[in-house]
């Protein structure tokens, strides 16, 4: 949709489609055609119980955070076996639905050497119920409730398969029903101090929204952790005090009075931001922090996350336009407090804050005023659950896009510029390309393929119908089911052995000597997914010997074979082929 179209277009201007279609397992896009079916249950019509946070793991498996249920599952993404890994509804103090924080079991990731010595699995779930009404949460109205959140770092057991809390990473943290955030993300590079972190979304509470509309809103106060993006260790530091040995000590805000200590804090400035991803367009030198984050009555945001930035909450909302400033004797809200002016906040604070890197319904002053109006699920907003970087080639076209889910109308992408700062809409029909309409998403995660996307589909009501108007408890379907949406392309008749991302497989394979006698080795190039598997044939196409590598570099000890003429081929840890060559064995 462009900026500052007309809500009423909304559903007229997005490729919808019909549940019915999804229903036939095939659903066409611009031009493109995606297999779709549910992944999760394998066989039923009951969902899980809120699917959350979905990880494509480095074990080829899906690890699913079920947000009400507290459990902990992994999917085979192929042929839909599930098992659970951990239940941890021991570890909250509340039952009742009606005193549930948004989310509860939030966010999961799995540290980048999960192989190599570190199988460690971090997740975010309340754990304890404050109170609710008034006295819990600073004056607000009776339907609020305050919570206390924590972060804990999980040890998977690769003897039996089970997962167990190991550590507590942070906890005490607030929480509310409404605005909890909860996602999780690990730097996929070690940082300039060689070590990785975890980042962390937390949103304001809710405050000034709803029910918390009274609760005070502290996204622009860094010494309060609501608001604001975490940066903490991926490991304790044992050099430093208890207090200080998961924050890295080149955090940019101190802790107080003593400098050498600093804070969780990250970046502030934020409302609700339960989208965060990190993503590459210069092929893994470097690495961009994005986030998505609901707005208020419009303006939801795509932000390019930096340290010390602030991102305006509840100051601004979208970019520093004056949409929201109050003139001629109305009164403009956000927060539930009245805007003097976003332009001047934007002004006075020109060394931190940071405009979003898109915003979708970013309206002018006059229709917001109107929508202010209107119940939140008519406001102009696409309510972004997460985000997604597609760096992959398989599908035409979308490398280097954001994928957006939404909790009121499927999911949207957002096509890059090559400096991955701002959107490319020169060859685009829209600002963004819409898929999965009339379904309310939570989370979406990319198989490294590239050709196969997973999307969780929230539990709760509802979505925008195909007439363009929010729909009812039973609204939409697949509820707690993951979608399985594969790219469909027809493969040429003749055999080939494709190259895989545009590469040469020679250049990324040597295999020596060849002629050979005794041995053939063979060098690898460093980063492909492991194992690695080679296959020798015979000229016959009869398989004689195979080997599984766990490294780059390994060798075939050939001096028992027959001389003649031999096939190797060499396929990745997917079990794609990345090289064929004839060998002659003398």
């Amino acid at each position: 949709m462009k900026n500052g179209s007309a809500f009423s277009c909304y559903v007229v201007l997005c490729l919808c489609l019909s549940l019915n279609t999804i229903a036939q397992k095939t659903a066409t896009y611009y031009n493109q055609t995606f297999k779709i079916d549910t992944l999760y249950p394998a066989t039923g019509s009951t969902g899980m119980n809120s699917p959350w946070e979905v990880v494509y793991g480095p074990d080829d498996s899906l690890w699913v955070t079920e947000a009400h249920n507290y459990k902990i599952w992994k999917i085979h993404p192929g042929n839909k076996g599930a098992r659970m890994l951990l239940n941890l509804n021991s570890e909250k103090d509340f039952t009742n639905p009606t005193s549930w924080p948004q989310g509860g079991l939030m966010g999961l990731a799995i540290h980048p050497q999960f192989f190599s010595g570190k199988p460690w699995v971090y997740i975010a779930y309340v754990y304890h119920l404050i109170g609710c009404g008034s006295t819990a949460c600073g004056g607000c109205a009776s339907g609020a409730c305050s919570f206390n959140t924590k972060l804990v770092r999980c040890e998977y057991d690769f003897t039996d398969g089970s997962l167990s809390i190991l550590d507590t990473v942070i906890t005490g943290l607030h929480g509310s029903n409404d605005h909890n955030s909860g996602r999780i993300r690990i730097s996929p590079l070690p940082e300039s101090d060689g070590k990785y972190h975890l980042y962390y979304t937390i949103g304001d509470m809710g405050a000034g929204n709803l029910a918390n509309a009274n609760r005070p809103n502290h996204a622009q106060d860094t010494t309060i952790i609501e608001g604001k993006t975490l940066r903490l260790n991926a490991e304790p530091d044992l050099t430093l005090p208890a207090s200080q040995k998961w924050i890295p000590g080149d955090n940019p805000f101190p802790q107080g009075a003593a400098p050498a200590a600093k804070t969780p804090i990250y970046s502030f400035g934020h409302r609700n931001p339960q989208g965060l991803v990190f993503g590459s367009v210069n092929g893994g030198a470097s690495y961009i922090l994005y986030s998505s984050e609901h707005g208020d009555k419009s303006d939801d945001e795509v932000n390019v996350i930096l340290p010390h930035a602030n991102y305006g909450w509840p100051k601004v909302a979208g970019f520093c336009d004056d949409n929201y400033t109050s003139s001629n004797g109305d009164s403009m809200y956000l927060a539930n407090k009245s805007v003097i002016s976003e332009k001047g906040f934007c002004d006075t604070t020109p060394t931190t804050l940071v405009e979003p890197l898109f915003s979708f319904y970013h309206w002018p002053r006059d229709p917001n005023n109107t929508a202010g109006a209107l119940s939140n699920n008519n406001w102009p907003t696409i309510a972004p659950s997460s985000i997604a970087f597609y760096g992959a080639g398989a599908i035409p076209g979308w490398n280097y896009s954001l994928l957006v889910p939404s909790l009121k109308n499927g999911m949207f992408r957002l096509k890059l510029k090559p400096d991955g700062l701002s959107v490319d809409n020169t060859s685009l029909p829209t600002d963004t390309l819409h898929y999965l309409a009339g379904l309310r998403l939570r989370n979406v995660t990319i198989a490294p393929t590239g050709d196969t996307l997973f999307v969780s589909v929230d539990n709760s009501c509802c979505a925008i119908d195909s007439a363009g108007n929010f729909g009812t408890a039973a609204n939409p379907e697949f509820k707690g089911f993951i979608l399985r949406m594969v790219y469909l392309t027809t493969l040429a008749l003749h055999d080939t052995v494709p190259a895989i991302h545009g590469e040469n497989a020679q250049d990324q394979y040597k295999v020596w000597p060849n002629p050979a006698t005794r041995t053939i080795y063979i060098k690898g190039k460093t980063g492909a997914r492991l194992p690695l598997f080679a296959q020798l044939y015979d000229i016959t196409g009869k398989p004689v010997m195979e080997k599984t590598a766990p490294g780059d570099d390994f060798s075939l000890d050939v001096q028992g074979l027959v001389p003649g003429i031999y096939i190797l081929r060499i396929s990745n840890g997917y079990g794609i082929a990345q090289a064929t060559e004839k060998i002659t064995i003398l």
